[in-house]
């Protein structure tokens, strides 16, 4: 500990104030755990695994699909139904400054992904009659610039008094022996919880009492920089009541084995997820009889809680799960900051999967519901999730007998039109959308 408090010390009586001040926050219990970790080998997978038990798409149409959506939209109808995005990022990789949430993906319009997501809860709300809230977990370094992009918005028509932001916490990142970094002599070097620092945000915040006043039980997740991802979708919802679930997870099918999704799995019969990066050599390669991949049910960061059991995931000892990083710290006592290897600790959200009494796992089509933008160009780049929008839009409007489309260019929907194709259909049929509804781009 006095080599963590001699930079200060050599600034003076304020940094080394400002330093008590941030050990004092320090979770010891935490501490421990993750120092523990440290010495902990590698996993390799014990116990058998099998692939899981998947529920259909929300796309097949069987009689048991229709009753898990009146189940599912009836939930929505009497406003048991909170929708939480995951939106702690900068949008840094995809050459933009600013929160992820905020980057414009809209290829015509300029859209961003928090706009996305608010047509869609517009939308619902108009379906359900329900104010259904919105709860928007920002990180320590975008939070202030979130609520400022959201409030200069006017919280995209939605009402300030039901969109909520809760902040994620931080933990220290530690050197490889286990001691504490500094990124100043004033200050320890930490870094975002992960997104299993989900439930823990929720729990700290003022809205978790004020949900259940409202009569909210159960949570939909997803991420912000999935523009696919069905809001609350009532099947999926209501495969999740009818089930009993605690928590539920939705999967795409994964063709290629290097695809940099989790993988949900069946593990000494609990649903687990296996992180891509954990996974052992050969073991995402493995083949069904089929020919395609044994293990095919990739993770796509998008569940069901019980509101209950969400709670209950903020005092789970849920894993740590350590990237090891070149980090500019100050270590060693050293008087300024230097490159050296540090180790930064998370917990995942999907990893109280395992925890829940009864889990379960619905199947989705890729091309309806999963096109996340990570990456500037390339794979899960702006341009492939701008082309899924627009080849959505096209498959929803031909099913629906829609206004054609010209081909070539992309087009693009207001975010507020319509939730599915079926919503789409309906509405055509009843008043004729107008296309003045959507905006199309000839290159």
């Amino acid at each position: 500990m006095e080599e963590v408090l001699r930079p200060a010390q050599a600034c003076g009586e304020e940094s080394l104030r400002r330093l008590t001040l941030d050990l004092e926050q320090v979770d010891w219990n935490m501490l421990d755990r993750q120092i523990a970790a440290l010495r902990e080998p590698t996993e390799t997978l014990p116990g058998t695994i099998a692939p899981p038990i998947l529920f259909p798409a929300s796309t097949d149409e069987t009689q048991n699909q229709q009753e898990a959506r009146e189940a599912g939209f009836a939930a929505l109808q009497a406003g048991r139904v909170a929708i939480a995005t995951v939106a702690g990022g900068q949008a840094s990789r995809l050459g933009f400054e600013g929160p992820k949430g905020a980057f414009p993906l809209g290829a015509i319009s300029g859209a961003s992904l928090f706009q996305m997501l608010a047509g869609q809860i517009q939308r619902l709300r108009v379906l359900t009659k329900a104010n259904l809230q919105w709860i928007i977990q920002t990180g320590p370094g975008n939070h202030i610039a979130t609520a400022q992009f959201l409030q200069a918005r006017n919280w995209f028509g939605l009402g300030a008094s039901s969109v909520h932001l809760v902040c994620q916490g931080t933990l220290p990142a530690l050197s490889p022996t286990g001691q504490f970094l500094l990124s100043t002599p004033r200050s320890l070097f930490r870094n975002p919880d992960g997104h299993g620092g989900f439930y823990q945000a929720l729990k700290d915040s003022i809205v978790l009492p004020q949900l259940r006043d409202q009569g909210v039980d159960l949570l939909y997740y997803c991420q912000v920089d999935n523009p696919l991802a069905r809001v609350a979708d009532p099947i999926f919802l209501g495969h999740h009541l009818r089930q009993k679930a605690q928590m539920s997870v939705k999967v795409i099918e994964k063709k290629d084995p290097a695809e940099k999704v989790g993988l949900i799995v069946q593990r000494d019969e609990k649903v687990t997820c296996l992180e891509y990066s954990d996974l052992p050599e050969g073991f995402a390669e493995q083949r069904a009889k089929d020919g395609g991949l044994r293990f095919r049910a990739g993770n796509i960061a998008i569940h069901f809680f019980d509101l209950a059991f969400a709670e209950e995931m903020a005092e789970a000892a849920l894993p740590l799960h350590l990237a090891h990083k070149e980090v500019h710290a100050l270590h060693a006592g050293s008087a300024e900051a230097v490159p050296c290897q540090g180790i930064k600790f998370e917990t995942f959200v999907f990893d109280a999967l395992s925890l829940a009494d009864v889990a379960l796992v619905q199947n989705c089509e890729r091309e309806e519901e999963f096109a996340p933008v990570k990456n500037r160009t390339g794979a899960d780049s702006i341009q492939s999730s701008r082309e899924a929008l627009d080849f959505r839009v096209r498959k929803w409007m031909a099913q629906a007998d829609g206004p054609t489309l010209s081909s070539g260019g992309l087009a693009e929907m207001a975010p507020n039109v319509c939730y599915d194709q079926q919503d789409l259909a309906a509405r055509i049929q009843d008043v004729r959308l107008n296309t003045k509804n959507l905006q199309v781009i000839q290159r």
